[in-house]
C-alpha cells in the first residue's frame, strides 16, 4: 500500500522537477565545453558526466587554492531539497493511519528515496549525453578530466550514487526528530562543511570524486568510504525506525494544522 502510493502521488510528480536539473547540468556542461575549447582539452562524454561529482581536491593538503564547488553543491542541495519535501507532508493524510504499520511507511520512504536517488543521477547522464552528441563531443567512457591514481577501482566511480542515498536516509531520521526545513538546512551545513574538510566523519565527502583516493594522493579511501557509507546507513535507519515509532503521530498533524 505504501510503496504504491509513493510510487503514484510523489515520485511519477516529482519526475518534472528534473527538469531543472537538467537546466543546471546544461549550464554546468557549457561551462566545461567552452573551458575545454579554451585550454584545447581533449574530452569526452564520461568526462562532462564526471565533472559534475568531482568537486575539489582535498584542501588545504593539496595545496591548490580552495575554490567552492558550486557546481556540485548546488546539484546536492536541490537532489535534498526534493527529498526533504514529501516524507512528512503525508503525515497529514490519512494513508500511515489507515496503513496502520509504522515501520513498512518508513520503509517504503527509505525506497522512494533510491528511486529519487537514481532517477536523479540517471538525469544528470542523459542530459550530458544528449549535449555531448548535440555539440559534437565524442562519446568516449575514458576518464581524462580527472588523474587516476594507482588506487583507483570503479566502484569510486558509484560512490557519488551511494553517497546521495545515505544522505537521504539520513535526512529522513533527521526528519523525524526536527523538521523537513531544519533537516534540509543541516544537510546543506554537512555538504557545505565537507567541502573544507576532507574526513570519512564528514560522509559527504564521499560524493566527491577528488577526495577520494582513487584520484587524489590525499582522499578516502573506495573500502573506507564504502565502509563508513554502511555505518551511517545502518545507525540512520535502525535510529530513524526507533524514534519514528515513538512520534506522536496525531499530534503532528494537528501542529502543522
Amino acid at each position: 500500500m505504501y510503496f504504491k502510493y509513493d510510487l503514484k502521488v510523489r515520485f511519477l510528480r516529482d519526475l518534472p522537477k528534473l527538469l531543472v536539473l537538467s537546466g543546471i547540468v546544461l549550464v554546468a556542461n557549457i561551462s566545461l565545453y567552452r573551458y575545454a575549447k579554451f585550454y584545447f582539452l581533449d574530452l569526452g562524454s564520461l568526462d562532462y558526466i564526471l565533472y559534475l561529482m568531482k568537486s575539489i581536491a582535498p584542501f588545504p593538503q593539496s595545496g591548490e587554492e580552495f575554490r567552492f564547488p558550486v557546481v556540485w553543491y548546488l546539484i546536492q542541495l536541490y537532489l535534498s531539497w526534493i527529498i526533504g519535501r514529501y516524507p512528512f507532508s503525508s503525515l497529514c493524510d490519512s494513508v500511515l493511519i489507515y496503513g496502520g504499520s509504522r515501520k513498512r511507511w518508513y520503509l517504503s520512504k527509505v525506497v522512494w528515496i533510491a528511486l529519487t536517488v537514481l532517477a536523479y543521477y540517471l538525469t544528470m547522464m542523459v542530459t550530458s549525453l544528449i549535449f555531448c552528441t548535440v555539440s559534437g563531443v565524442p562519446i568516449s567512457w575514458e576518464i581524462n578530466l580527472l588523474d587516476i591514481s594507482e588506487e583507483f577501482s570503479s566502484a569510486a566511480l558509484l560512490l557519488p550514487i551511494a553517497t546521495s542515498f545515505v544522505t537521504g536516509v539520513f535526512q529522513l531520521f533527521l526528519m523525524t526528530l526536527t523538521t523537513p526545513i531544519i533537516s534540509f538546512l543541516l544537510v546543506a551545513a554537512l555538504s557545505a562543511a565537507s567541502t573544507y574538510v576532507t574526513s570519512p566523519i564528514l560522509f559527504t565527502n564521499c560524493s566527491q570524486l577528488l577526495k577520494l583516493s582513487a584520484f587524489s594522493e590525499y582522499g578516502i579511501g573506495t573500502g573506507e568510504s564504502y565502509l563508513t557509507l554502511a555505518i551511517v546507513f545502518a545507525l540512520s535507519l535502525a535510529a530513524g525506525l526507533i524514534v519514528f515509532n515513538r512520534r506522536d503521530i496525531l499530534r503532528s498533524i494537528r501542529d502543522e494544522e
